[in-house]
């Protein structure tokens, strides 16, 4: 898995409202603590937004667990300023036994695939919670969720799983993610990214995820769904002079679809933006030469840093 370099650790991409999700703790709580004990000060956004960075968020996780554990926090921030004095910061220095730990997330996974497959949308509601509140988004999404989605898939293909069950979880799993979506920052980060699926194509959730990873990393990329007609996208998308499309396809009928995208490409003139495709679909499609396009087939984190690389 993809590992945060300490640039990235302290990149300020989470609102308050989505942070406050993470931790369990109310958005006043945190104004409050911002302004008596003064351990967190997070980054002011262009529109005066509160934005916090991944070490901010295992700062608060670290700071409520010990809340939980009976200390007060008068107490918690006296002894983190302590420990961060002697340079002993328990958040940069403490490994987080947890995300080594695989059983954790397969347990988590096996949990998730139960409730949602028996339409408790309570209780896996709850197990994402949980899930947040331990790892980092990256984590949850490759290594709790797109697991559980796997094992779904599977079940449904051995017979085991009626369509109505397999139907519920992609909607649980997209709304979830439509969710993080509307609880980003604002984009921090300049070029544009375009993201959809490929003409004909109806599956959403993997490409979704790399959508919900990026955006969170504070680029700002606009998803239009699946099924995306390419006629006339040079247009549509001249406002907005995107650097990237980014296509996903799952079959090598949507795979074939979207290679018909080179006219398209050729129109953009001297602003064509990077053509990356995704997918399976495009494992036994040849793409041409002369279309100039970039097929990522990795896991989605791996994914993400791709684009970043190919962006910065």
């Amino acid at each position: 898995m993809q590992t945060l370099s300490e640039d990235d650790k302290t990149k300020p991409i989470y609102n308050i409202k989505a942070i406050s999700n993470m931790v369990g703790l109310l958005p006043v709580t945190l104004r409050a603590w911002e302004r008596r004990y003064n351990f967190l000060n997070p980054v002011r956004g262009n529109q005066g937004y509160r934005m916090y960075s991944e070490n901010d968020l295992q700062t608060l996780r670290w700071v409520k667990q010990q809340i939980d554990s009976g200390m007060s926090v008068s107490r918690v921030v006296e002894h983190l300023n302590d420990m961060r004095q002697k340079g002993q910061d328990p958040v940069t220095n403490h490994k987080n036994g947890l995300s080594e730990n695989s059983m954790a997330f397969d347990s988590l996974s096996r949990q998730l695939f139960n409730a949602v497959t028996k339409f408790d949308a309570d209780s896996a509601n709850e197990l994402m919670r949980r899930a947040f509140s331990i790892y980092t988004v990256d984590e949850v999404l490759t290594r709790i969720a797109k697991p559980t989605l796997i094992e779904i898939g599977l079940a449904w293909k051995r017979g085991e799983l009626p369509i109505a069950c397999e139907h519920f979880a992609s909607q649980f799993f997209m709304q979830r993610l439509i969710s993080m979506l509307s609880t980003s920052m604002p984009p921090s980060q300049k070029p544009v990214i375009i993201a959809a699926g490929a003409p004909g194509e109806e599956h959403q959730i993997g490409l979704l995820m790399i959508v919900v990873m990026l955006r969170w990393r504070g680029w700002d990329i606009r998803y239009l769904g699946s099924n995306l007609a390419l006629e006339k996208l040079p247009e549509a998308l001249a406002p907005i002079n995107p650097r990237m499309l980014l296509f996903s396809a799952t079959t090598e009928e949507t795979a074939r679809s979207v290679l018909k995208i080179e006219p398209e490409m050729k129109r953009f003139g001297d602003r064509q933006p990077l053509l990356v495709l995704g997918g399976q679909g495009f494992t036994r499609v040849k793409i041409p030469a002369s279309l100039k396009a970039i097929w990522l087939d990795n896991s989605p984190d791996e994914t993400v840093a791709a684009i970043e690389k190919m962006l910065t």
